[in-house]
């Protein structure tokens, strides 16, 4: 069995906030904290055509990934990196998807 998840996290950026301003944090985010953290194994950024942002990060297992999102919790780089991420105060689900992996293919 297959115990690989699929993060997929799409958002919004804030209103205040630059483009370039996120991506330098997302590189930051990447280097000092995601790169550090057991299970993980690769992240792609993304942008939508309708404007949204996805990050989409390929855990170990669900463990991994859960343990990782509370570490994101007192992570200054995290933090730097979320503060760019527009919340709609009507809905605060975050949006988050953990999803597990059947198959995986490459050429």
């Amino acid at each position: 069995m297959n115990d690989t998840v699929l993060e997929l996290a799409p958002f919004k950026i804030k209103p205040t906030s630059a483009e370039s301003d996120l991506l330098a944090a997302s590189d930051t985010f990447q280097k000092a904290f995601l790169d550090k953290q057991d299970g993980f194994i690769r992240r792609d950024f993304v942008r939508k055509e309708d404007g949204t942002f996805v990050d989409v990060i390929l855990w170990q297992s669900r463990a991994h990934a859960d343990a990782v999102f509370e570490e994101a919790k007192s992570s200054d780089a995290a933090g730097a990196y979320f503060s760019h991420i527009h919340v709609d105060p009507e809905n605060a689900d975050p949006g988050v998807e953990l999803c597990t992996v059947l198959r995986s293919f490459a050429r």
